[in-house]
């Protein structure tokens, strides 16, 4: 029985029991997967724990933390969770400025930063800082300014300081669970990033409750492509310490070939990555043989019926209404025949057909989290019917991330699962009242892992958090099954000049299934009539014949428009259960695509507020 409190329990108990594993692996030069153990690993933490305190670093501090995925970032991490102190985090793609506001706002006295170049940018914003000494990641890095250190110099310094271990481990186990460990500032969607005060508590709360309903344990190897610093990532990363698992660094570049050479076993990250392998695989599927893909329709056909059917039976169907005795007999036949009649069938199909796709994936995913944002229903249903389950979560920074997630055996599509034992949800409609079963409203939630507050900002505070009650902002439903479903964002909605409430997440994701379509975001605030800015898959168009010239502009090519006007009517129609006005009048084509650190958050969220300002005219030009 694991009985944590802290992060440093964690730690030790990692030490204790999984020292001899290799738990990092991270690649060289030539790009070769290279382990540490976790005892190694933690050894170093300690030598860099003891510089720090050697240096002046105080339980309570706040210490900046500009890098990226690597080994050196974990030990970091912990060697400043060992002092008490604070980390404050953020990726070395952020701008000084931004930077500059959150080393200010956090008062942190320290700052690692992942290597030289990034150091020499943050150089001029400095000193108007409390920073007192610098760090560099990078082991490369040999330092010439005053109060600038290697991190690799600060470890072996760290050898030497050993005999005052005693001291670092009494700070270690001094930090009490209520003590804060992480300022997070939120990437966000609207305005100014704010600081997300989290304790141990928050922390390590989900660390005792997810891997038992995801089915992470000791042995799994996990591929870690999110942000290191994203509170989504941390959360796997702290559960794999907990866990005696590994973690394997990679990238969007390499990672195709990781998933080869690490054949992991468990994976998290945002829907983005499993939409671009869904995609993949499709269009290879398009240029296929036409017997290879018709023998993959057969398959997913017969598959998807049959897991329709053993899905109904082991109640995982969402359920948004109560189903009369009636509809459960006829349903229930169904799907007994189903699930009987295709059981053999599937098995055989699956085995020949979809066990090649699970290969590209390493051959040996047991499971995979999508989080950070809503998983389109066409890339859930697809990686669940190739036999790939998604344990689909919801959560934010402000809750450590989880609020609830989907568990082994209980994948219910629609749904992001139930919350863990200790949480409470509730859904409040306009008037603050609760609402039934299957009807919408904000969610709320309530629990351990539910944030302290935003840093020095009292007044959001006190408008999110309402005796222990956490306001998501989140639109959703709490289903007949008794999991959570969510539908969007209070802020995301689009109201009419006629007052007609709209969510733009629903017609979007239906925009992007067509796979001609890269990104989208539907506008008309205020206005007559719903429209969009589309960035377009260009090689997609060209496979299907429409010409155009490199670098012309989309708006003024008839045949392009024509081609994407009969998309967005054909997806966006009554057929599929759109209302007038949802429909779109109208489009324009982006000059560029959204990018992460301008009009997308590091999880490739939409800043909706942003893409508002800077293409005001194009979406001017539609009304």
């Amino acid at each position: 029985m694991k009985n944590f409190t802290t992060l440093n329990d964690i730690f030790y108990y990692a030490k204790k029991n999984y020292g001899s594993r290799e738990t990092f692996l991270a690649k060289d030069e030539k790009k070769v997967f290279k382990g540490t153990t976790f005892g190694d690993a933690f050894h170093q933490a300690e030598n860099l724990g003891l510089s720090l305190l050697q240096l002046g670093l105080q339980p309570g501090d706040r210490v900046g933390l500009m890098a990226d995925n690597r080994t050196e970032w974990a030990i970091a991490d912990m060697a400043v969770l060992l002092n008490g102190a604070i980390d404050v985090p953020r990726g070395s793609d952020s701008t000084p400025q931004e930077i500059q506001y959150i080393l200010e706002h956090s008062e942190s006295r320290f700052c690692f930063v992942e290597h030289e170049k990034l150091y020499e940018s943050l150089k001029p914003i400095l000193p108007s800082t409390k920073v007192e000494k610098t760090i560099i990641l990078d082991p490369n890095f040999k330092p010439k300014d005053a109060n600038v250190y290697s991190m690799a110099d600060l470890i072996k310094d760290g050898e030497s300081l050993r005999k005052n271990l005693p001291s670092l481990e009494l700070r270690a186990k001094q930090v009490k669970p209520d003590d804060l460990f992480t300022i997070i500032y939120t990437s966000g969607t609207t305005g100014m990033p704010k600081g997300v005060m989290l304790t141990h508590q928050n922390m390590v709360y989900n660390v005792l409750k997810v891997p038992p309903k995801v089915g992470l344990a000791t042995g799994d190897r996990t591929l870690s492509i999110l942000p290191v610093w994203h509170i989504f990532e941390r959360a796997i990363d702290y559960s794999v310490l907990s866990e005696g698992a590994s973690i394997a660094y990679t990238n969007v570049r390499d990672l195709r070939d990781d998933f080869v050479k690490i054949k992991p076993t468990f994976m998290a990250s945002a829907p983005r990555l499993w939409e671009n392998l869904y995609l993949g695989i499709k269009q290879k599927l398009e240029k296929a043989p036409d017997n290879k893909r018709k023998l993959f329709e057969f398959a997913y056909d017969v598959c998807k019926k049959w897991r329709d059917g053993s899905d109904y039976l082991s109640g995982n169907k969402l359920f948004v209404t109560e189903e009369t005795p009636f509809e459960r007999a006829k349903n229930t036949a169904v799907a007994l025949a189903s699930s009987i009649n295709l059981f053999i069938p599937a098995k055989i199909l699956d085995g020949v057909v979809f066990s090649k796709i699970r290969e590209v994936l390493g051959g040996e995913l047991h499971g995979t989290i999508s989080g950070g944002g809503a998983l389109p229903s066409h890339v859930d249903e697809f990686f669940n019917v190739i036999g790939i389950p998604v344990y689909e979560g919801y959560g934010m920074t402000e809750c450590a991330p989880i609020i609830s997630v989907r568990s082994v055996g209980k994948v219910i599509q629609g749904s992001v699962g139930a919350w863990p034992e200790g949480t409470a949800v509730k859904i409040l409609n306009e008037q603050g009242e609760v609402v039934p079963r299957g009807k919408m409203g904000v969610i709320h939630v309530k629990g351990p892992q539910v944030m302290k507050g935003y840093y020095k900002n009292e007044e959001a505070t006190s408008k999110t958090l309402k005796d222990g009650w956490m306001n998501t902002g989140d639109l959703g439903f709490i289903s007949f099954n008794d999991t959570l479903s969510v539908r969007g964002r209070v802020k995301d909605t689009v109201v009419l000049l006629g007052g007609e409430n709209v969510e733009p997440v629903p017609i979007e994701n239906l925009l992007l299934e067509n796979g001609h379509i890269n990104q989208v975001i539907v506008v008309g605030q205020d206005q007559k009539s719903l429209t969009a800015l589309i960035w377009p898959d260009k090689e997609r168009l060209k496979e299907s014949g429409i010409t155009f010239q490199e670098g012309e502009d989309l708006n003024q090519n008839k045949e392009v428009r024509n081609f994407y006007q009969n998309i967005i009517k054909k997806q966006i129609s009554s057929e599929n259960g759109f209302k007038s006005f949802e429909k779109l009048t109208d489009f324009r084509f982006l000059p560029k695509a959204m990018e992460v650190g301008d009009e997308l958050t590091n999880l490739y969220k939409m800043k909706r507020n942003v893409i508002h300002d800077k293409y005001k005219s194009l979406i001017s030009s539609m009304y």
